[in-house]
């Protein structure tokens, strides 16, 4: 990217990048104001279409959420839905009178992926299958990418974009979450406030390391915002989607399950070894994914080990949950030893002692 950006450190967004390459002069190695100077941190911007308003619609009629919106620049059109009002799997939108999507229940968001070159959608409409229907839509936004979205108004979305062109080997921290290489882009939750039913502006640190020739080791950090979603995080299901069809349900139940202390089949991820979770896939694994484990019930002794099915390696030990979401992160020596494109020797959880109930295991990206 050749665009000069500013600090801009009123809104907590740093932004920098080097359109001509200055001579380094210090042997091997550059400054970390040099790294910071070739180096960008971009969050993407929303702007609004429209409010919030409230729709009944009567079986196999249509509604119009928005019409003929300039979408020039941007790569995305974001509604967001009272979930609440989301009550069923009836509810079908289509933007430019392209197919059907289903929403499945409680959605929160559907966002459509503008072809390149948009620069207008004509329509965006909504359809319910299945008697009246009641829902709520909080606001629609349009999104502006990380490419043109500094010289745009409006607020900043959920995307964090990274980029490098400094002689190092870089490493950026986004959120947690560790990526290599002289580009990286990750989606970020945002905080709901629910007492406002808005979201709250929710901070970040973006740490780039770089590893120059020489052995130099440079540290850097970007603060940044994010107001709004503006590309939402999708669920991937490995355990006990809800949103599974009836059939998919009565052949594989899923149901929640109580896991005994000291028995390690009870949560291998093994379609053939373990007692309940299938075998992770191994995109899910090299991706190194985060996963979440929905539970509840868990008692005050709650102590975890995380090993693979050989119990050949202790990946984090003496693990304490609480009720509600709980992440385990995949690691590179995780994938390596429980893929079956690496060793196959399946990731494997195990109780030490307590209990809980486990409903659901999901990623989301």
């Amino acid at each position: 990217m050749k665009k000069i950006y500013l600090l801009i450190a009123a809104v907590g967004v740093l932004i920098a990048c080097d359109p001509v390459h200055e001579k380094i002069n210090n042997g091997d190695h550059i400054t970390a104001e040099e790294l910071k100077a070739m180096s960008t941190v971009i969050v993407d911007k929303v702007a609004p279409v429209s409010g919030q308003n409230t729709y009944t619609v009567a079986k196999d009629a249509s509604i119009t959420l928005a019409e003929n919106i300039d979408v020039t620049d941007c790569n995305g059109v974001t509604i967001y839905f009272d979930p609440e009002t989301v009550a069923d799997t009836c509810w079908r939108i289509s933007a430019e009178g392209g197919k059907p999507v289903k929403l499945q229940r409680n959605a929160g968001f559907y966002r459509y992926k503008l072809p390149d070159g948009a620069t207008k959608v004509s329509n965006i409409v909504l359809t319910h299958i299945n008697d009246n229907g009641t829902i709520t839509v909080r606001g629609i936004y349009k999104t502006f990418g990380y490419k043109v979205s500094n010289g745009k108004d409006g607020e900043y979305g959920n995307v964090i974009t990274c980029e490098t062109s400094a002689p190092v080997n870089a490493k950026w921290d986004i959120g947690g979450k560790e990526f290599l290489g002289n580009f990286a882009t990750k989606k970020m939750k945002v905080t709901w406030d629910a007492a406002k039913g808005a979201y709250a502006t929710t901070d970040y640190v973006v740490t780039l390391t770089g590893l120059c020739p020489d052995g130099t080791k440079l540290v850097v950090e970007y603060p940044v915002k994010c107001d709004k979603i503006s590309d939402p995080l999708v669920k991937y299901y490995i355990y006990g989607d809800p949103n599974r069809s009836d059939d998919e349900k009565a052949e594989n139940p899923q149901e929640p399950f109580v896991p005994g202390a000291w028995d390690a089949a009870a949560m291998r991820f093994s379609s053939t070894e373990g007692a309940h979770l299938p075998t992770i896939p191994d995109d899910v694994y090299f991706g190194l994914k985060t996963l979440i484990f929905d539970v509840s019930n868990v008692t005050d002794n709650f102590d975890l080990k995380v090993m693979n099915g050989w119990w050949s390696n202790t990946y984090y030990d003496h693990v304490k949950w609480v009720d509600g979401l709980n992440e385990l992160q995949i690691t590179q020596t995780m994938a390596d030893e429980c893929a079956k494109g690496g060793e196959g020797r399946d990731l494997d959880l195990m109780l030490y002692n307590g209990s809980m109930l486990l409903k659901t295991v999901y990623y989301e990206e």
